[in-house]
């Protein structure tokens, strides 16, 4: 499995090694996971997507760790181009190097040491986007509890799926009833001359 060779913060935070996605860490209650997105439909190359990331715990006691890990960004999305308009805790980008490429990804840092938190508390962030022109028709990013185990893991991930403006079909005009008859008579003349010509040729033989 590869991990990020870094995580970098996109304010001014440099961590090495990606700790904040160490594995197997116990989490003692109940994590759901929400993940919206807006326009999702009808996306144009470079337009702004505006995403929704909501984290609830149920309970029935506070967490005093937790994140989540996004799925992998190639370059359906132009990382460059991010903005908060608010994050009740850390998001924070990692760069993946495989072989012979690389992927981006998000690591949500919920909660740290510091910031237990508490029963019925919903942390959001909210960030945005560009779109870009190598998309796919249809792209889905998702956010997940895949280091962390709480009590009930069905809702410990969230998806949304971005899908790319259909690009509709060049139409043919279609003739008037006068044009269909001018392209009737020419097909007819054409075909009265090629059977005039066969017959003048079959009476020369």
């Amino acid at each position: 499995m590869n991990m990020p060779r870094m995580i970098l913060g996109l304010g001014l935070n440099l961590i090495e090694g990606g700790s904040v996605l160490a594995a197997g860490i116990p989490v003692p209650s109940d994590i759901s996971v929400a993940f919206t997105a807006e326009p999702n439909v009808n996306l144009q190359s470079g337009q702004r997507v505006n995403f929704t990331l909501s984290v609830t715990n149920h309970g029935p006691d506070p967490v005093n760790r937790l994140a989540l890990g996004s799925s992998p960004i190639y370059d359906e999305l132009d990382v460059s181009s991010y903005s908060s308009s608010g994050c009740d805790g850390a998001l924070l980008l990692g760069v993946v190097d495989l072989e012979n490429s690389f992927y981006y990804l998000y690591a949500y840092q919920v909660v740290g040491p510091d910031s237990p938190m508490a029963v019925g508390e919903t942390r959001t962030c909210r960030f945005s986007l560009d779109f870009t022109q190598w998309a796919p028709p249809v792209f889905s990013l998702t956010f997940d509890m895949r280091t962390f185990d709480d009590l009930d893991p069905s809702n410990n991930a969230a998806t949304v799926v971005l899908r790319r403006a259909v690009v509709a079909p060049t139409t043919v005009p279609s003739s008037s009833p006068a044009g269909l008859g001018l392209l009737v008579l020419v097909l007819l003349v054409t075909a009265w001359k090629r059977q005039t010509r066969s017959n003048v040729r079959s009476s020369k033989r």
